[in-house]
């Protein structure tokens, strides 16, 4: 077995699970504008997708 293969990470984005906690935010924070603080996207983890999916739950603003 290759030793490097059990040295990896992996990260899995739940995207429904981000809309839904941004959608919380805005309702608990009625009437305020959000901003969704996206990473770079250095390890893959799909900053774009991401981004999308904060805007489309309803983030006013993206912050990198």
């Amino acid at each position: 077995m290759n030793e490097t293969a059990s040295l990896r990470a992996r990260a899995e984005i739940d995207l429904a699970a981000l809309r839904a906690n941004v959608r919380v935010l805005r309702e608990r924070a009625a009437g305020a504008q959000l901003m969704a603080v996206v990473k770079s996207d250095g390890y893959g983890h799909g900053a774009v997708h991401c981004a999308r999916a904060a805007r489309a739950a309803g983030a006013t603003w993206l912050g990198t």
